[in-house]
């Protein structure tokens, strides 16, 4: 039984142009996202630029993002900072809805290191006066050490991923000097002196915990786009590598067209190849040896039929010497032309051999060298 066999040759793959598949995904963006990073975003670079300018660019939209639900809580909280017994709460949010309008500034105009480092310093600073202004600590208050993870999430997705670590010891040395130097409620004291250890463990290891899975996690995100990266780079050299190899494989066939054409005679053929091809120089060094083959054949055939036509009219010399009659020569279209316009109706002088000049008979004629003979002294043309 026939067994049928797959062929060899794998099946084209299509070829898939990184810009036209960015392009039409920037077009299909539509709304407010769109509008929103046009506003307070760096504006997007093409997909030629470098993966660093593609990252910074990247995380420009990340901190725009943050920063819109960001103010927009911040927008909330204000009016609720109103019935909370420490009044200084309504101006620390304020504060941070300020720096929050001026990180998006700096967001828009480049500096997006420095935007994220103000809201985090905003946010650090205002949690820790909005705590230690709490006079005396009560238990209530201690329940916002919480919130300090929001820095830490913040410091690992617009700075440097490792510094969440020093924010995560930051936020443990504030808890620490909270619980130990601020006066207390009775309540709390009453708590911290049979359960102190327990009260002051739990936020540190929450820090370190979420330091930790955050530092990895964005870590291997990070990594993932740069793998991205590679592979888009990847994408681009093999896009540029066809497209090469069809250039080479279209120029080399034209070079070859031109050569056969020549070849079988025609001697106005030319590679076609513009200065884009990358075998432009090839083709013009070929170009400019045709022309200069062209100019030789002409001149190779003009040169032809001098040879003929003096060839021709010593003949015609030879034959009326030898029926003692006057030569008679007739124009040829050639070069020597002029010659036979001047010498009609002229008697030209024996030259003596030892200033005769030699006169070179055609290949078709035997090749010889001869001089003219001194029989006679003169002769009418």
């Amino acid at each position: 039984m026939n067994k049928s066999s797959l062929p060899d040759t794998p099946f084209p793959r299509p070829v898939i142009e990184p810009d036209a598949l960015v392009e039409s995904v920037h077009e299909a963006q539509r709304g407010f996202l769109p509008w929103w990073y046009n506003l307070t975003a760096m504006p997007e670079v093409s997909v030629q630029a470098s993966f660093l300018k593609r990252e910074e660019v990247r995380k420009s939209r990340l901190l725009s993002n943050v920063l819109f639900f960001y103010g927009l809580i911040l927008l909330l909280a204000i009016p609720a900072c109103l019935f909370v017994p420490n009044k200084i709460d309504v101006w620390i949010a304020l504060g941070m809805f300020l720096s929050t309008v001026c990180a998006l500034y700096l967001n828009r105009s480049g500096q997006v290191t420095v935007a994220g480092f103000i809201v985090i310093a905003v946010f650090e600073v205002a949690l820790t006066i909005g705590i230690f202004t709490t006079l005396p600590l009560d238990e209530p208050t201690i329940q916002i050490y919480d919130l300090y993870i929001i820095t830490e999430l913040l410091a690992v997705s617009l700075l440097p991923a490792r510094s969440i670590f020093l924010v995560a010891a930051l936020n443990s040395g504030i808890v620490l000097i909270s619980l130990v130097g601020q006066p207390h409620t009775m309540g709390l004291a009453a708590d911290l002196h049979t359960q102190f250890l327990p009260i002051m463990i739990r936020p540190i290891i929450l820090f370190i915990i979420v330091a930790g899975v955050a530092y990895v996690w964005v870590s291997s995100v990070s990594r993932a786009i740069a793998r991205a990266d590679r592979a888009e780079m990847v994408m681009k050299l093999e896009h540029a590598l066809v497209e090469q190899k069809r250039d080479l494989e279209e120029g080399i066939e034209q070079i070859l067209q031109t050569h056969v054409a020549i070849a079988n005679g025609n001697l106005n053929a030319r590679a076609p190849l513009t200065q884009d091809s990358s075998l432009w120089q090839i083709a013009r060094a070929l170009n400019t040896l045709l022309v200069r083959l062209q100019r030789a054949v002409v001149a190779e055939k003009e040169l032809q039929r001098v040879e003929q036509a003096v060839t021709i009219s010593v003949q015609s010399i030879q034959r009326a010497e030898q029926m003692q009659k006057v030569p008679e020569l007739g124009f040829t279209q050639t070069a020597i032309d002029p010659l036979v316009a001047a010498l009609q109706g002229k008697t030209i002088a024996q030259t003596p051999l030892h200033q005769a000049q030699p006169m070179f008979i055609p290949s078709s004629q035997g090749g010889v060298i001869s001089y003219q003979s001194q029989s006679r002294g003169s002769s009418n043309v």
